[in-house]
């Protein structure tokens, strides 16, 4: 019990002071999303709570233990909309609020002296694992479909990709296999309740470790978001696609602003006197790239140069990473297997035979 009580006090203590961190914006980023991440958080902690009281044989404060099952519905939709919330910070989170109505269900049933038929103690039980499948699958699809879209508007991907909160998607989910598994299988709760630690653990590593989404405000992220996906939509002549390209394949050539590592699709297009949606259609139709393969297509040609240049041979290959407008190591060797067809080291290897 003390073993117990000790898991679920740091847990529950752990998520509470996150929650606050997050409500109240300690990474300066993301603001209106970290709120309900925080919450979420919040929500999830009171879970630890209530087993931490359960642990000590508590059962006695009703009250409080009704305040904490109360928000256990809340959790999922929570982060849910923090989670559209960093994918389109444009929109307002009354969007959202409909996720929430099962939460509302579930205030009624606590506070009434309800006698539910076996199949309804049945939902209430499991509701929140049915959940969990719900939004981890309707989650994942949204991450997806954000990640083809960062690669329209910026070349370094890796960053605003949103894979840090796939990684709090996949802890959730961890989380509720453990309580589910936990169910059934109590003679491995002292696995799953260390298991639970180190999720939270890193949980909140990941939760703090988040950058800003967009590399612009708030108001112009759908003016970026309508130029990169109403490709189909005929905005320039063939011949002023035509000229604009060249425009733009001469200024790479002298300017070389890919060396930039904060290149993004409005400072490129600022750069070369074109509006982000003239510029993304050209890209799109006049070259047949995105952002993302256009500017390091010329970062990876730059590279290859630095690597074959036997000047260069005191260079590291991150090193060469970061001349070439690199700023993650891990982008600069997916960008150069996808250009090459095999990573810079073996690239390396090859020349020097």
């Amino acid at each position: 019990m003390v073993y117990q009580a000790l898991i679920y006090g740091l847990c529950g203590g752990s998520l509470f002071l996150l929650s606050l961190l997050l409500m109240f914006n300690l990474p300066k980023v993301n603001k209106q999303a970290n709120l309900f991440l925080g919450i979420c958080s919040f929500f999830l902690s009171c879970v630890f709570i209530q087993l931490l009281l359960d642990a000590v044989n508590a059962e006695e404060q009703t009250p409080l233990l009704f305040f904490l099952e109360f928000g256990r519905w809340a959790i999922l939709p929570c982060f849910f909309v923090a989670l559209n919330l960093y994918i389109s910070p444009e929109k307002p989170y009354t969007h959202y609020l409909i996720h929430f109505l099962p939460t509302l269900f579930l205030f009624p049933i606590l506070t009434g002296n309800y006698t539910l038929p076996a199949f309804g103690v049945y939902v209430i039980r499991y509701f929140l694992y049915f959940q969990l499948l719900l939004y981890a699958v309707w989650s994942n699809f949204l991450l997806k479909q954000h990640r083809l879209s960062v690669e329209k508007f910026t070349s370094q991907a890796g960053n605003i990709d949103l894979n840090w909160i796939q990684k709090l998607l996949g802890i959730l989910f961890l989380l509720g296999v453990l309580s589910f598994s936990g169910r059934f299988f109590p003679l491995f709760s002292p696995i799953v309740d260390a298991l639970y630690l180190l999720c939270i653990v890193q949980y909140s590593y990941y939760a703090l470790s988040q950058t800003a989404i967009y590399p612009v405000s708030n108001n112009q992220v759908p003016v970026i978001k309508e130029a990169v996906i109403s490709k189909d939509k005929e905005r320039l002549t063939a011949d002023q696609v035509s000229l604009f390209k060249e425009r733009l394949l001469e200024m790479m050539k002298q300017d070389q602003p890919y060396l930039d590592p904060t290149i993004n699709l409005p400072i490129l297009a600022e750069q070369v006197g074109l509006s982000v949606h003239e510029l993304s259609y050209v890209l799109n139709t006049g070259i047949g790239l995105s952002f993302y393969q256009f500017i390091n297509g010329y970062r990876i040609r730059h590279a290859r140069q630095l690597l074959e240049n036997t000047a260069n041979e005191d260079y590291s290959i991150y090193e060469i990473s970061i001349r070439s407008g690199f700023n993650s190591k891990t982008t600069f060797y997916t960008a150069f297997k996808q250009e090459v067809g095999m990573t810079p080291k073996h690239y390396l290897q090859q020349i020097q035979q």
